[in-house]
Order: structure tokens, then sequence, then C-alpha cells
């Protein structure tokens, strides 16, 4: 490249490297690294905490197969045993969550949706029967059975230890 094609260049790169910074949320934040994980990254990281947490409130939590299949992770309670799938979003440009790849037709009992805002963690959990009659967004339009859960941050619950485990005691009753 010649020298003045790459001086111009340079030039607006940082222009828009400075528009950029202006109008992102995510920089310099807490969980701004995350933001640029790969989904695959972000999800392992997601079942990983939850399955963690799970075991702080001293019930036996297993991540299924690496997260991979029908759940992702076995919750054995006193009373219960109970199959969560995982999905983790980081928070949109405004100010919601897209939680995707939700299948409403196979083997678990819960979707445990886990956000992640620039400076905070949240979390909703759905029943597979609540996702059944809830779900009508398709992920994609060439996918078929495989759809998508919107969540404003407003109704989602901050990731506490104490709202975690009141909000688990209901689903191991």
């Amino acid at each position: 490249m010649c020298k003045v094609t790459e001086e111009i260049f340079q030039k607006n790169l940082e222009i828009g490297r400075a528009e950029r910074a202006k109008n992102n949320k995510w920089l310099n934040s807490k969980y701004e690294e995350v933001k640029t994980w790969d989904n695959t990254d972000k999800g392992n990281l997601g079942e990983r905490h939850t399955s963690d947490m799970l075991n702080t409130l001293d019930y036996v939590s297993t991540i299924i197969n690496g997260g991979i299949g029908t759940f992702d992770i076995l919750l054995e309670a006193s009373k219960a045993t109970v199959k969560i799938e995982h999905k983790l979003a980081t928070e949109d440009t405004h100010g919601s969550f897209q939680f995707n790849g939700i299948k409403k037709y196979i083997d678990y009992d819960y979707v445990f949706c886990m956000g992640i805002s620039p400076n905070d963690l949240c979390f909703t959990i759905i029943s597979r029967k609540e996702a059944q009659a809830r779900l009508t967004t398709l992920m994609s339009s060439g996918v078929k059975g495989v759809y998508k859960y919107s969540v404003p941050k407003k109704r989602m619950m901050e990731y506490t230890q104490e709202k975690f485990k009141e909000e688990i005691e209901k689903i191991v009753k």
C-alpha cells in the first residue's frame, strides 16, 4: 500500500476508534473482556459459574457432556433431580438480552438464562413448559425448532447468592 493511502487510512481508523469508544458502554467496564469472547467460551463460562454457584448451596451440580446435549447441568437436590439448559447472553445496545438456541421439545426441566452487562450479572429461570408456551421467535428463518428468548434487563434478577438461592429453591421443591 502506498504511504499516502496508509496515512489517510490510519487517520480515519483513529477517528472511527474514537467514535466507537464514545458509544461503547462496554469500554473499560468490569466484564468488557467477555463481550469479545466467542459464543462457546461464553457458554462454558456461564455453565461453570452457575454449576459452581449451585455447589456453594450444597447441591450436587454436574455439567453433563461438557455442556453439549439436551441439557447442560444436572442438579441433584434431596427432593429432586433437575435438568437445566443453560444460556448466556451479553447485554445488547438496547439494554436487553437475546438468549439463542433454545429448543422447546428436548429433555430439560428449566432454562437458566444468565445475562452479563458491562458491570453486572443477572439471571432469570423459565420452565420448559413456559418455554414451550412463550417462545415463538425462531433464532433464524432457516432453522426450525430453535428459538430466541428476548428479555429486557429490567425483567432480570441481580445474580446475587441470596437471590440465586431463593430462585433455585423454588425449582427443587
